[in-house]
């Protein structure tokens, strides 16, 4: 019993020094940081929440991609679930506060942008909402989220990003001789 008590212990303290710099990515972190783009694609970003797609398919759409059939009140739904802790990259900031974030390897992406209503933090965007419900692209195709998906952001490791340096320099300029 003691075995086991000790082994528990010692597993939730490994799994809790993973995420122990895992802080939320807000607007205020990205006006301190100042990243363009191409710092943005060397940062790795993490999904705290999780987030679930899925759309109805027919016999005739059955091509899925990155996600999985499922049987619900007797339709075939295609569900793609990113877990919370999921790492991804950003592929393109779109302006300061809207990123197109990849978790798949096949490069699908979602959008993230400043919730000010979340205190700033990089939620999930929609084309548009249906309650809490948002309808998005990916892959190439249209999805629903759910309801909880909408408490989904984007984290970092602040202590990598502390450790970030940006190389930068300042023209003098040139004068004619």
């Amino acid at each position: 019993m003691k075995f086991y008590s000790i082994l528990g212990l010692a597993a939730i303290l490994t799994l809790g020094s993973c995420s122990a710099y895992l802080t939320p990515y807000t607007s205020s972190t990205q006006s301190k940081t100042n990243f363009g783009e191409t710092e943005l694609k060397k940062v790795q970003f993490y999904l705290d929440g999780d987030i679930t797609l899925y759309r109805d398919v027919n016999s005739s759409d059955l091509e899925i991609t990155s996600g999985e059939i499922k049987m619900i009140d007797g339709r075939q739904v295609e569900q793609i679930v990113i877990k919370s802790g999921t790492p991804g990259v950003i592929v393109k900031a779109e302006n300061r506060d809207i990123f197109q974030v990849s978790f798949d390897a096949d490069g699908s992406y979602l959008r993230f942008g400043v919730n000010k209503d979340y205190n700033g933090r990089y939620t999930m965007m929609a084309k548009r909402w249906d309650g809490r419900v948002g309808i998005v692209d990916y892959a190439g195709k249209e999805y629903k989220s759910t309801p909880e998906s909408i408490y989904a952001y984007l984290s970092v490791n602040m202590k990598k990003i502390d450790n970030t340096s940006v190389e930068s320099r300042e023209a003098g300029g040139r004068t004619i001789e």
